[in-house]
């Protein structure tokens, strides 16, 4: 029978704690940790067991092989059936854990934690299954703890605004009179709770994510009209109709990658200092070598957690400015391009060197011609910083919310990118190519990807018709996107310099001829 699933949403409080809460709360901690390592243990011995199964190995060798979603469905099945047998279900992995409890941590955790850290793993376990690895949780890499339902284990009193955690009772932070939306939103059935930490400067404050029944109470109204985001690794395009908008994800993320950087390279340096036998004498670490943390070392692990905490918020907090800007002007409708940022994170799989060779010189004065391997780096990084996964992500949940449609358009079938409309012809475009011609008018590649995106049909093609008779109106929608960057300097080689310095230059020449 399957689980039914209603809307929810999340409110997060401060808890506030004394030294002893503190300590209760990170011992809570150690122990999911524990017990969720010590499940790993046990899910590697059986999934070795499994491989071993003939059958096993054959529905897997069917499962990669077939290429029809019914068939490979069925043969998913069969697959869970075989691990079943070596006891990798979700119960299975609730009763061991109920036994570890019972054994090892009777008293300390409520039976329901015991239970979701189960589930947590069997999400992992299932990958396994499928030929993915599954990890353990490094020391003090846990950061969260959930229960089932709302009236054991982490328990909120609305009464008394408290939390009791696995006993202890914890106040949460008063909510300020200016703050209408938290009020309205904990009036809101509570399903379950979680407890998180988050670590700022060299401790952690926890907080209480009370998961609520329902649609969350509108904060921004949601403008009328259809809106296309041709998405990129790290820029975003929208157009409306009547507004075209090209902005870049997270503007200033270089700063908080700055400190990242910072605060790594000074766990780095103390880790060589205090751990100088786990090194060898090129400074590369020795495989098998444990490295010792000391206090400095522990203050600055700390201090780099912060960092990414600190780059995280932001990105999250500018790309939901973005998205709620975006809304507010039309998004009732939205079209959006797929686009697999999965794959784009990845290196490439084949090793290449460069057609061209370089002259270098050795060390006994002889030249010779060497051809470098070409980078196999794609946009992992770009991808990390920007988040433009979870701004999409973010994009069709507030929509959905408000009751809005989302459409995604298949990139494979629209080929907006390479679409002509004055000639309905797809001509293949040079990435490094940022402006096309269209009937004889320069174009942005990005800005125009939105402009058919937002013609499209339901059968994921360009709307030829719809595109004449709207490519004025988007000819002077881009004119006026670019003379506001031509006023405020913007430059992002995503978007070309080419339409801007055109548009500096006539802006210079219009004062001269007046």
């Amino acid at each position: 029978m399957a689980k039914s699933t209603t809307p929810s949403f999340v409110v997060t409080r401060r808890i506030i704690t004394d030294d002893r809460g503190y300590d209760k709360l990170n011992k809570i901690m150690r122990i999911t940790e524990r017990m969720y390592n010590a499940g790993v243990r046990h899910c590697i011995k059986q999934l070795n067991e499994l491989k071993e199964d003939i059958w096993y190995k054959y529905c897997l060798g069917q499962f990669f092989a077939c290429k029809d979603e019914k068939e490979s469905k069925r043969w998913s099945k069969e697959i869970f059936i075989c691990a079943a047998a070596y006891q990798l279900t979700e119960y299975d992995l609730h009763a061991y854990f109920g036994r570890g409890k019972i054994s090892g941590y009777e008293g300390g955790i409520g039976i329901n934690i015991v239970q979701k850290t189960a589930t947590a793993l069997y999400s992992a376990a299932k990958k396994a299954i499928f030929g993915k690895m599954i990890h353990f949780r490094k020391f003090e890499e846990t950061f969260s703890f959930e229960d089932k339902k709302a009236t054991s284990g982490i328990i909120y009193k609305d009464k008394a605004d408290t939390v009791t955690v696995c006993g202890t009772t914890f106040k949460l932070k008063p909510i300020r009179k200016s703050d209408i939306w938290l009020q309205e939103a904990m009036r809101y059935k509570v399903k379950y709770c979680r407890v998180i930490r988050e670590p700022f400067g060299i401790h952690y404050r926890f907080f209480l994510q009370l998961v609520m029944e329902g649609v969350p109470p509108q904060k921004h109204a949601i403008g009328a009209g259809t809106m296309a985001i041709d998405p990129g690794v790290s820029t975003m395009t929208s157009y409306n109709g009547g507004r075209l908008s090209f902005k870049e994800l997270a503007l200033d993320v270089n700063k908080y990658q700055e400190k990242v950087i910072k605060e790594q390279n000074r766990l780095s340096r103390l880790t060589r200092i205090n751990n100088p036998e786990c090194y060898d004498d090129k400074g590369v670490h020795i495989k098998g070598m444990r490295v010792q943390y000391s206090k400095s070392m522990k203050r600055a692990k700390m201090r780099l957690r912060t960092a990414y905490r600190k780059q995280r918020v932001y990105v999250e907090q500018s790309n939901n400015n973005l998205a709620n800007e975006w809304l507010e002007a039309s998004g009732s409708v939205v079209k959006i391009e797929t686009m697999n940022y999965k794959g784009l994170q990845k290196k490439s799989s084949k090793t290449e060197r460069q057609d061209e060779g370089f002259a270098v010189t050795d060390k006994t004065g002889r030249r010779r011609s060497i051809r470098k391997f070409k980078r196999r780096k794609r946009f992992g990084g770009s991808i990390l910083k920007h988040a433009p996964s979870g701004f999409l992500s973010t994009i069709k949940r507030k929509v959905i919310a408000t009751c809005g449609i989302v459409i995604d358009v298949s990139a494979s079938k629209l080929k907006a990118s390479q679409y002509n409309h004055a000639s309905d012809t797809y001509e293949k475009v040079s990435l490094s190519d940022r402006e096309k011609i269209i009937d004889g008018h320069m174009v942005q590649r990005d800005c125009y990807s939105s402009f058919v995106i937002f013609y499209a049909t339901d059968d994921n093609e360009p709307d030829r018709k719809g595109c004449l008779n709207g490519f004025e109106k988007f000819l002077i929608c881009q004119d006026k996107l670019i003379e506001e960057m031509a006023h405020d300097n913007f430059s992002n080689p995503n978007f070309g310099t080419k339409l801007i310095n055109i548009k500096k230059q006539q802006l210079r020449k219009e004062p001269a001829a007046a």
